[in-house]
């Protein structure tokens, strides 16, 4: 418990500040994964406007149905 207390600010800082990088990197690849799994379903139904899969109403959250 000593050793922790010998640490400066700046490594506390620096350990947050990498921890919110790599949670937003998670994010962020979350969203990338979600983006290309949206993609397939749309090459896999030849549909050239992808707006048409995604209901208009009501709006709110919605959930398409994976094959």
């Amino acid at each position: 418990m000593t050793y922790f207390q010998e640490l400066d600010k700046s490594w506390y800082l620096s350990q947050a500040a990498l921890a919110e990088y790599l949670d937003t990197l998670s994010e962020l690849t979350e969203r990338l994964e979600g983006l290309q799994s949206f993609a397939r379903l749309c090459r896999e139904l030849n549909q050239a406007d992808p707006y048409r899969l995604i209901p208009s109403e009501p709006k709110s959250l919605y959930l398409l149905a994976a094959e």
